[in-house]
């Protein structure tokens, strides 16, 4: 197995961010710009970029304002998921010249330099799936603290002697 460049890990966490928004919403393209609404906001100019590259290069299609994995695309993902030794459900590469091609034009492609450490980019997937379950368990509390003002509000007006 040989070591995945900054570039081409880049490029794989941007295509696994739009793969699993994929699998969560059962379809096999996604809105762009709500996944990238849903990246912190100083790391939403690289991921753009990246977004903007793998369309032109063909690892993403898009239709409308809609993103999905192409063919290529889903060769680079059994590709990286190759390099990253899970090669359970990984499909044979059928034309490995086609991705000799794609990794060569992604390694000479500056777009997929990360604004960040490669590290902490490559944690983007994970993050991205954390606030939205965080606010899930913030929501029956807000509707209990506001439920609850709104009764104080309420005892007060009745205690009130009428004019």
């Amino acid at each position: 197995m040989e070591a995945l460049s900054e570039r081409t890990t880049f490029a794989a966490v941007l295509v696994t961010v739009v793969r699993q928004r994929c699998a969560e919403t059962g379809s096999s393209r996604t809105s762009r710009t709500g996944l990238q609404l849903r990246v912190p906001v100083d790391e939403r100019p690289s991921v753009r970029r990246g977004f903007d590259a793998l369309i032109e290069h063909g690892v993403l299609g898009m239709s409308g304002e809609d993103i999905g994995l192409t063919a290529h695309g889903l060769a680079f993902m059994a590709y990286y998921r190759r390099q990253r030794g899970d090669i359970h459900g990984v499909e044979d590469l059928r034309d490995p010249d086609a991705l000799n091609h794609l990794l060569a034009s992604i390694e000479g492609d500056p777009r997929f330099d990360p604004d960040r450490d490669i590290e902490e980019a490559s944690t983007l997937p994970g993050r991205l799936e954390e606030p939205r379950d965080t606010r899930r368990g913030r929501l029956p509390k807000l509707w209990i603290v506001l439920a609850l003002i709104v009764t104080l509000i309420g005892v007060v007006l009745l205690a009130l002697p009428a004019r």
